[in-house]
This record gives C-alpha cells, structure tokens and sequence, in this order.
C-alpha cells in the first residue's frame, strides 16, 4: 500500500540505504509522520499507535535474511545502480512482502559475474516499475565502465 497506492520512495522508511550497510527498519516516529493523522481509525494501525503511546519500539518482523556469517552492504549496491528490485522483488505489488530471491551464494555470485540486467540509472534504483530498454546491454556495459564497477568473487567480499 505504502508504495504502490502513495507512490512513497523506499528511502522514506529506509532512511540509510543509502549511506549504511543496513537499510533500516523504520521507528515509529517516521511512521507517525502520517499516521498522526491518516488511519486514525484503522485498527490494523493499533501497534503502530501503541508504539507511539508506550515508547516500546515496533517488533518488526524481519523477511531477508542472511546468514550471520554473510556480510551485505546495502550502500555499495544502490550506489552502484543494483535496483531494489532485484533482491527485494515487487514490493509495491505484494499483499505481504515476502522473500521472493534465494539470496544464496551462487545467486549473488551469479550478480557479481553478470550484473548487467540488475543494473539501472541512479535515478531510477528505488523505482519499481522501471523497465530496461531494448539496448540495455550495451547501456549496462556503459554503467560498468563509467562506474569503475568490479563485483567482487573472492570469499573475504561477503564472508568477514
């Protein structure tokens, strides 16, 4: 809803995606930031309003995740052009988010040896529906120039 219906950009709630490792799960106080006075009488926003009341965070319930032993950087990706979407899915159309890649080693390898198809405009990384062009290779092959990207394959990359 969040997305596909107000159009809100992921880095609304994920404030650090951009700068962190993490992404962030968003505290009560930005979702408060509308719903102070949207959904006052929506009961599926009581947790939300409990938060805010208690001062006891939200228990969010985490959907990807990695191994312990797995180290990700959200940063690196978006600022190398990897679109949300490629790990994370349509968000904007689940009903629930859901896990919808493996997120395994050989499908990240699989990213770092050919990320071509993951990658996309710096503008247009938290965009959902944006759809490559027909001659998006040869665009991708320009990122990964103009970029200076090297996806690392050695095991220290992701196994710190």
């Amino acid at each position: 809803m969040h997305v596909e219906e107000l159009g809100l950009d992921c880095r609304y709630c994920h404030t650090s995606v951009e700068k962190s490792q993490e992404a962030i799960i968003p505290p009560t106080e930005t979702c408060m930031n509308c719903h102070s006075v949207v959904g006052l009488d929506n009961p599926e926003l009581d947790l939300v309003r409990d938060s805010w009341e208690t001062g006891k965070p939200i228990e969010w319930v985490r959907v990807h995740m990695l191994p312990d032993y797995s180290y990700f950087d959200h940063s690196i990706h978006i600022t190398a052009g990897v679109g949300c979407t490629s790990c994370h899915g349509r968000v904007d159309q689940m009903e629930v988010v859901m896990q919808m890649e493996p997120l395994s080693m050989g499908w990240c390898l699989d990213c770092h040896r050919n990320p071509e198809e993951h990658l996309r405009p710096l503008d247009q990384v938290t965009n959902m529906a944006w759809v490559p062009s027909d001659n998006h290779d040869e665009i991708a092959r320009k990122y990964i120039e103009d970029r200076n990207l090297k996806p690392p394959e050695s095991c220290t990359a992701c196994h710190r």
